[in-house]
């Protein structure tokens, strides 16, 4: 399944001038970043983003959901650099527009009442719009994360 969603994932990476320990050091340094940090290893941490229209996600406002968020993992290269690699997985929120679709779409099949047929397009359509709802918003928290850590520093970066 991964190798079949692998290719609708966001997924960038970059070099950090400085260790891992650095890098910690730089992201609990300031408080006033356009992202918030959880860490779960030495070398892995989530970053979510402070507000996401796509998950109606303010600051200050108590929320279920994570919002926006992506998945980084470190890996040291060499003496002073670290590689940064940047992720997103499958939002749940795509799942359940598309479990919730098909369930409607077999029901009204299944009766076999007037069904419309804009209701079978609405699948695809809403799907592709939730993604690029919430790949303008991941794009948006990477480039945030990315432009931090640089800050005034070389940093070397691709779009994988």
């Amino acid at each position: 399944m991964n190798e079949f969603l692998e290719p609708i994932l966001l997924k960038e990476e970059f070099i950090f001038n400085g260790t891992i320990d650095e890098l910690n050091e730089r992201i609990r340094l300031n408080n006033d970043k356009n992202f918030r940090t959880k860490w779960s290893e030495y070398n892995r941490f989530e970053f979510f983003a402070k507000w996401s229209l796509g998950t109606l996600m303010f600051r200050g406002f108590p929320t279920a959901v994570d919002g926006i968020k992506g998945f980084a993992e470190l890996t040291r290269k060499g003496e002073n650099k670290t590689h940064v690699l940047l992720k997103t997985k499958v939002r749940i929120e795509l799942y359940f527009f598309l479990i919730i679709l098909t369930i409607i779409c077999v029901a009204g099949l299944a009766t076999q009442t007037d069904f419309p047929i804009w209701l079978l397009l609405l699948i695809p359509f809403g799907l592709l719009w939730f993604w690029f709802v919430y790949r303008i918003q991941e794009k948006m928290l990477f480039k945030k994360l990315r432009l931090y850590l640089a800050d005034g520093k070389k940093t070397h970066y691709n779009n994988a």
